[in-house]
């Protein structure tokens, strides 16, 4: 049978895991890494054991540290980030802000693709996120941005791929299918709201 550390090695080098930081290693869900199967918590238990220490949205776990804590992209960009000290705030962020948004190179096929789309009705994502598109005009789930502004340049390790004022982490075909509702004029709405992960003003 695997262990923590067999299965996190499948992910990604030694080299990865040891230059995270601290608080990075202390969101780690609890997973049935043996089996691979879904995570031994649920979303709510992961975040009811995290809040001693950390304040994230069940929403910020269910989308992105719960599915993919062992994603080499979201450990290489952003494992290396102080969580004691970041906060992250539900804001509305106008159009011409998320046409702005960097992305990183791995995953800009995702946010090309999803903009491509023509119509409500071929957007590829369940019914239930599909139908929320076509009531409200934006997305079901914020999706996650990081606020780069609020790190210093000095910080930032040369392997990270973050660039501009804001960077998305997480809802990249979210953000395609946003820009393709705007390509074909059917956005009848000027704000969207994200979470935005950023370091806490001292």
């Amino acid at each position: 049978m695997l262990n923590e550390e067999d299965v996190r090695r499948l992910y990604m080098d030694d080299i990865e895991w040891d230059r995270t930081s601290d608080s990075w290693k202390a969101l780690i869900p609890n997973r049935n890494f043996n089996t691979f199967d879904v995570s031994d918590e649920t979303p709510e238990e992961y975040q009811r054991r995290l809040r001693p220490r950390f304040r994230i949205p069940i929403q910020v776990l269910e989308q992105w540290l719960y599915p993919l804590y062992y994603d080499r992209t979201s450990t290489n960009n952003y494992g290396w980030l102080d969580y004691d000290k970041i906060e992250f705030v539900r804001q509305d962020m106008c159009l011409a802000q998320l046409r702005k948004v960097n992305v990183i190179r791995a995953y800009q096929r995702h946010v090309v693709e999803g903009s491509r789309y023509q119509a409500w009705h071929q957007l590829p994502c369940t019914d239930r996120d599909r139908e929320h598109w076509i009531q409200n005009c934006t997305w079901r789930t914020p999706p996650l941005i990081l606020d780069v502004s609020s790190i210093t340049q000095e910080e930032i390790p040369r392997y990270a791929d973050i660039k501009g004022r804001f960077q998305l982490v997480e809802g990249h075909s979210r953000l395609g299918y946003l820009y393709a509702a705007d390509n074909c004029a059917v956005l009848k709405k000027e704000h969207h709201q994200a979470y935005i992960m950023r370091y806490a003003a001292s």
